[in-house]
């Protein structure tokens, strides 16, 4: 079958997905990405070259707001304007046109169907925090420290290759040493299924450097270091699973700044409260404890990413079903395209779910997470790690690692 026909059939899952999407006005754009070989192209399906724009200006706001996760919901008000609703960060108005559209693309709302914790969140081991209030709570924490339109577009981006089940697909095919699967393919994604270059180079953005988070500080940092990423996940994450109260979530927001400002080269997040700043450290490492690097759960990831693995090696499922199909189709395809053997393995998996951790280790790859928030207080004029402000926390973090490490295989 020619190449482009098998991307025809991709974008055809990824439109029956969009459909739900009430948000969504427009889905067959969505096959306007596929790049068919001259003398191909069919009558009625436009390529990104001759599409006209013109659609997107159409819309309507006669939809009720959208449920695009646990915390959050989107409202089109108008056609140039959309209201996102966040229980951590408050009400936001959004109407630069290249974040309305982005808002409204098939490709950034595919991570509504996206689980932040993958299979645990799938079997309702984990509260079903989603990939795409994740990237939009991103930008709300940029955004709300006057980050450029840029960098907002980069942290809204910085997820969009996120497969379906997340990081178990990390077990399922990533290479040892290797980064984060949908890091190592993401490029493969945005130019082979997705139309977001000419999105933004439409937008004034031609150089595409919005699609590379880390080039942009307030997007990523090393840990343990804040960054919109990091922080919105910490602090949803753990809401989520009851570790930091709403209260001082909504709390931590409030207190965030940058230093020494928004274009500073040097620019990082930081925290002006020392209590607030220990209260995240401290809820994010129980996270940590309690889901992240939990035995049971890491089991239960590998486990499933050996399923996974094995399907796509055997070519009973094509890699590219993990970027047209949301967990549950995809959980739905592994079952229909299952061996005896392997069935089993996942009838056991929804029944049983996260095994008991008597005898389990934490693999190598397994990371443990923490924070040490950079602080700008009154009484400094750099910012200093919450570590040296209160050494307490550095040796609790450190205990913390040691006594992980010790897990080990």
């Amino acid at each position: 079958m020619p190449a482009f026909l098998d991307q025809l059939f991709g974008k055809l899952k990824l439109l029956r997905a969009s459909l739900r999407h009430p948000l969504l006005r427009f889905p067959l754009l969505e096959l306007a990405r596929i790049e068919k070989p001259p003398g191909q192209r069919k009558r009625g399906i436009r390529t990104p070259q001759d599409r006209d724009d013109s659609i997107f200006n159409t819309m309507t706001a006669s939809n009720p707001p959208l449920n695009v996760g646990i915390f959050q919901t989107l409202e089109s008000v108008s056609e140039e304007t959309v209201i996102i609703r966040d229980a951590l960060y408050g009400e936001h108005q959004v109407s630069e046109s290249i974040l309305v559209e982005l808002l409204h693309s098939p490709t950034l709302l595919r991570l509504t169907g996206i689980c932040q914790h993958g299979v645990t969140g799938l079997l309702g081991l984990t509260p079903k925090v989603t990939r795409f209030e994740h990237s939009v709570g991103a930008f709300l924490l940029v955004r709300k420290v006057g980050g450029g339109l840029e960098e907002q577009v980069a942290a809204l981006l910085h997820d969009i290759s996120h497969t379906a089940l997340s990081h178990v697909v990390d077990w399922a095919l990533s290479k040892p040493g290797e980064e984060s699967f949908h890091e190592v393919h993401k490029e493969r994604y945005i130019k082979t299924m997705s139309s977001l270059p000419q999105v933004l180079t439409r937008h004034g953005f031609a150089d595409l450097r919005a699609l590379n988070e880390d080039l942009f500080p307030l997007v990523e940092m090393p840990s343990p270091h804040l960054c919109a990423d990091r922080l919105d996940y910490a602090l949803r994450d753990s809401v989520a699973f009851g570790t930091l109260t709403l209260e001082d979530a909504q709390r931590i927001f409030e207190c965030l700044k940058v230093f020494p400002d928004a274009a500073s080269s040097r620019r990082l997040l930081v925290l002006g409260d020392e209590h607030l700043a220990l209260t995240l450290a401290r809820a994010y490492l129980e996270s940590d404890r309690k889901v992240y690097s939990d035995l049971g759960n890491v089991e239960l990831y590998r486990r499933t990413g050996q399923v996974i693995g094995d399907l796509i090696r055997k070519e009973n499922i094509k890699e590219e079903a993990l970027w047209t199909l949301s967990d549950q189709e995809f959980w739905e395809l592994l079952r229909k395209t299952a061996d005896p053997a392997r069935l089993e393995a996942l009838n056991r998996l929804e029944s049983e779910g996260a095994p008991k951790k008597d005898g389990l280790s934490l693999p190598q790859k397994a990371k443990i997470r923490t924070l040490d928030p950079d602080m700008w207080l009154s009484t400094s004029k750099e910012p200093l790690p919450l570590s040296v402000v209160r050494p307490g926390w550095a040796r609790e973090r450190q205990d913390y690692i040691s006594s992980r490490e010790k897990e080990r295989v």
